[in-house]
């Protein structure tokens, strides 16, 4: 398949963040000049499932309804939509083979309310073969969306996330915010180590910023723990971005991945590396 024909695609379950998820795929697509795919995957025996999980409604009448909804809203937007026999795991893994894009919501229809992140999310984010957005389970805060951020270990750079972070920012007209996620801990007397980390982050981020020179970069080696720093960053990001390593093993997801997927306050995007 070229990479002209790849969608954005985003899985529905009828729960609200799905719903959700499904408009914001549908805006992304449309920024990428993207069709959108709307999934939803049906279990292939339900009778056995206990009744709490089982679809409330047919799922025609969903992808019907999401249709409509978007053909509202996104008119001029190609919308197809598709019913597979299948785990939902396994579905949208697959699905993913077909996509530059997957979208989910943090917390579908299963689990309980406090639950941030389901198990289905975090089983397709450490998965799928293509960057995956999970969106999270409460709306955005009121602060401004004022830039995208990536987390980027300098010593150990995660291309991808850091070349989908750049093509997100410029896409959305806003400068990308760079933390370098090993700057390690803020403590009295570390201000030469940190000028050092700060040196090594503008030397591995000089030929990106050449390569995208209309992109306004913005370098932070605040200390901190990463994932801490992240998640405060995330508080005025339209979007996080961070890498999933193959070297991390199949199907895991680092603890950096884990505390942002957990309590980002926006959307987070999961990047695998080649």
């Amino acid at each position: 398949m070229s990479t002209m024909d790849l969608t954005v695609t985003v899985g529905v379950d009828g729960s609200e963040a799905s719903l959700a998820a499904a408009d914001w795929a549908a805006r992304e697509a449309l920024l990428r000049d993207r069709p959108l795919r709307v999934l939803h995957a049906l279990p292939l025996m339900p009778h056995l499932l206990p009744s709490w999980s089982r679809p409330a409604r047919p799922s025609g009448d969903l992808l019907h309804e999401v249709r409509h909804v978007l053909a509202v809203r996104h008119p001029q937007l190609p919308v197809r939509t598709d019913e597979v026999h299948d785990a939902v795991t396994s579905a949208l893994v697959a699905a993913g083979e077909d996509a530059e894009l997957l979208v989910l919501g943090a917390r579908g229809s299963g689990g309980f309310p406090e639950l941030r992140v389901g198990s289905t999310a975090l089983h397709i984010a450490a998965r799928a073969g293509c960057p995956t957005v999970l969106l999270p389970v409460e709306e955005p805060g009121a602060h401004p969306r004022e830039h995208v951020v990536v987390g980027l270990d300098a010593r150990r750079p995660a291309e991808a996330a850091l070349h989908f972070a750049l093509l997100a920012a410029r896409r959305y007209g806003l400068p990308l915010r760079v933390v370098h996620a090993g700057a390690g801990p803020a403590v009295v007397g570390a201000g030469e180590r940190r000028y050092g980390e700060a040196a090594l982050l503008a030397r591995v981020l000089e030929p990106w910023k050449a390569a995208h020179s209309g992109v306004e970069v913005v370098e932070d080696t605040a200390g901190g723990a990463p994932g801490q720093v992240l998640v405060e960053a995330s508080a005025k990001a339209r979007l996080l971005v961070v890498g999933r390593r193959a070297a991390d093993g199949f199907g895991v997801l680092g603890p950096v991945a884990h505390a942002v997927l957990h309590h980002a306050a926006c959307p987070v995007a999961v990047v695998p590396e080649a």
